[in-house]
């Protein structure tokens, strides 16, 4: 019985190796020739004198698949400097990178060859731009310049005042890539958005929270609007004192120990009837309207900016902003610094 078993099985296994034999690849007979030349981009913008950029090619066989065929990369001119990256390393060697670095602010490409096939890839290159701490300057839609907080050569931040949509221009951009830098002024698209801090501040108990400083000599700045609603009741002066009945209102939590100054400043309007500008600030205590002016009031004098100093008690206070006068500026920036 076991010769027929293994009888039959020989003859079983001569059978398959016999239909085996017939089998055949259809597409044996296409690699690893190479059969065309895949580039990861046929386009790249640089900034010229800053940092460069990459392309990576391969080629690959009929059925897509990546060959270990060289690949070169040329420059088409002066404008680039083009070099093979020896950073790179893949496993297996199917792919080569190069590094593109632009040098000139003018249109160039690159010349990508392997197994026989060429491509090109554009690139343009685009100027450096820096800022000039020394003359940098923003001004918003309808001449309104902003304050400038910090600047440096990569960023400027600033307070941005309520405004119209519009060209916002920035002074004090200088083009590196020339020798000497270029200096310019730039149009920007703005379309302003975000929440101002009205309505919600016109009422003491509802009036938002300003953080203060926390070292010596440091400020924390903060830009609000022109009062807008009439809430007579809560401003200290009102309509009786010859003001317009509007005011906002800012919590703040001093540690009684902390002395601060609080300055407003904004735009003079002028009032045809009087040539005058005036909108007046003042503390008031935790008891709110029936606390006010408990810095003794030095911020509501009839000029601009407004400023006043005290040493408040540990707690609850308000800082009130009180319009006098109309119309007014629809920016107004408040800046509290800590003098001990």
């Amino acid at each position: 019985m076991n010769r027929r078993i293994f009888g039959a099985l020989g003859v079983i296994g001569a059978i398959t190796l016999a239909f085996g034999s017939c089998k055949n690849d259809p597409l044996s007979n296409l690699g690893p020739q190479p059969a065309s030349l895949v580039v990861d981009f046929n386009h790249l913008q640089l900034i010229v004198g800053g940092a460069s950029g990459h392309l990576t090619a391969s080629v690959l066989d009929a059925r897509a698949t990546p060959t270990e065929t060289p690949v070169t990369f040329t420059a088409c001119d002066n404008n680039l400097t083009v070099v093979k990256d020896t950073s790179y390393h893949p496993v297996p060697v199917t792919s080569t990178r190069a590094v593109v670095t632009s040098t000139v602010t003018a249109p160039s490409c690159v010349v990508v060859k392997g197994g026989g096939f060429t491509d090109t890839v554009t690139i343009a290159s685009t100027p450096l731009l820096k800022f000039n701490p020394d003359s940098v300057a923003v001004t918003f839609p309808g001449g309104t310049a902003a304050i400038v907080v910090s600047v440096t050569a990569d960023t400027v931040k600033v307070l941005v005042p309520f405004a119209a949509s519009g060209a916002t221009t920035i002074n004090g951009v200088l083009v590196t890539t020339y020798t000497p830098p270029i200096l310019l002024k730039l149009p920007l698209p703005v379309a302003q958005t975000g929440d101002r801090w009205a309505p919600g501040d016109t009422g003491y108990a509802s009036a938002p929270t300003f953080p203060l400083p926390t070292a010596t000599g440091n400020s924390v700045m903060y830009i609000t609007q022109v009062p807008l609603v009439s809430n007579d009741a809560n401003c200290a002066e009102g309509i009786a004192g010859g003001a317009t009945g509007k005011c906002t209102i800012f919590t703040y939590n001093a540690n009684g120990t902390d002395s601060l100054q609080f300055t407003v400043n904004w735009t003079p309007a002028t009032v045809g009837a009087t040539g005058a500008s005036d909108i007046d600030i003042y503390s008031c205590g935790s008891a709110g309207v029936a606390a006010c002016f408990e810095d003794g009031g030095g911020g509501a004098t009839a000029k601009t900016p407004e400023s006043f100093t005290f040493k408040p008690s540990a707690g609850v206070h308000y800082l009130v902003i009180e319009q006098f006068t109309t119309p007014e500026d629809p920016s107004v920036y408040v800046t509290i610094t800590k003098r001990n």
